[in-house]
């Protein structure tokens, strides 16, 4: 996926020191804590028996637990595209169901974890699980709980990868054996960067896909509609991302613009985002939208000023 993502650099020479304050915080408060949550969310779905009810519960804890991390696109949720097989989104040409067709096809083999690994990620995660769960047709039950038990192998990854070596790569950059970063303010490029492509995400496709046009909305396109965890995973992600942000540094006019997205975000109201093309309804959805770019640009501005970075825009862009 094609991200719109701000091009950072730094106003002074990046010098190899402890990561900042702000950026422990990010990662003892927000990342950690979120990776933990994840993985307990897809081991709670895993551990599921195929009941209906009860798979339903534990998929949109899933679901909501990876909204709130899905914006950290670095070190082990990026490594050997984690984040992909985790959800396949936007998927416009609808691989997931063709993926799954494959997997019922292959028989028992295919659903081995060794083979689930390897398998399409149009054919994993929350995409796939969700058609497993949520459509009526889905059977069998053997490829949804393999489904589930490689999703919380992945979440495993995850969260292992986090406590085991990431966190002490931002935490100690540039120390010996700790080459990921080479500095502090590497570290908080890099975190800022993932907080500013996550606001621009959450806008141009969480939001911005369903919107579509006033003449045209497009609620179909609305990520994981199917379960009705469209609105949830806003949510979600907007809690997030605000923890994210308090916890890298102080930004009153971000954090408020946040907050008021959070509000904005309680009052809408279908959660598969179905009824757009209901005026009222689409101006809830559309006054988030524009709280987000607000947060993005006082982000820019505000917090990037604090953490001595400078954000311009990609010429791909346009701007």
């Amino acid at each position: 996926m094609i991200r719109s993502l701000a091009l950072i650099c730094l106003t002074a020479p990046a010098l190899a020191t402890a990561a900042h304050a702000g950026a422990t915080d990010v990662i003892d408060m927000h990342i950690l804590p979120g990776v933990d949550r994840f993985a307990d969310a897809a081991d709670t779905l895993a551990e599921t028996d195929c009941d209906p009810p009860a798979l339903r519960q534990g998929f949109a804890g899933a679901a909501q637990a990876w909204a709130g991390i899905s914006h950290l696109e670095m070190g082990p949720i990026q490594d050997q595209g984690r984040s992909r097989a985790v959800l396949f989104w936007p998927d416009d040409r609808d691989a997931t169901a063709r993926g799954l067709r494959l997997l019922k096809a292959q028989g028992p083999d295919a659903l081995t974890p060794q083979a689930m690994a390897k398998a399409s990620v149009a054919a994993r995660g929350l995409g796939a699980l969700e058609r497993q769960i949520f459509d009526a047709d889905a059977q069998p039950c053997d490829l949804t709980l393999a489904l589930a038990d490689d999703l919380a192998a992945t979440a495993g990854q995850i969260r292992d990868g986090w406590h085991d070596d990431f966190a002490d790569q931002m935490r100690h950059p540039g120390q010996a054996g700790k080459t990921r970063f080479l500095s502090g303010a590497e570290v908080d490029q890099a975190l800022f960067t993932a907080l500013m492509a996550g606001l621009e995400h959450l806008a141009d496709q969480r939001l911005g896909r369903p919107l579509g046009t006033f003449d045209e909305p497009q609620p179909l396109r609305a990520e994981l509609r199917r379960s009705g965890q469209s609105l949830p995973m806003i949510r979600a992600q907007i809690a997030g991302l605000r923890q994210m942000a308090a916890a890298l540094g102080p930004d009153p006019m971000t954090d408020a613009a946040l907050a008021r997205a959070q509000d904005q975000a309680a009052m809408a109201g279908d959660p598969a985002l179905a009824d757009l093309d209901d005026p009222s309804a689409r101006f809830r959805i559309e006054a988030i939208q524009t709280s987000i770019r607000a947060a993005i640009t006082h982000a820019q501005g505000e917090l990037g000023d604090a953490l001595g970075i400078r954000a311009g825009f990609n010429a791909a862009d346009g701007d």
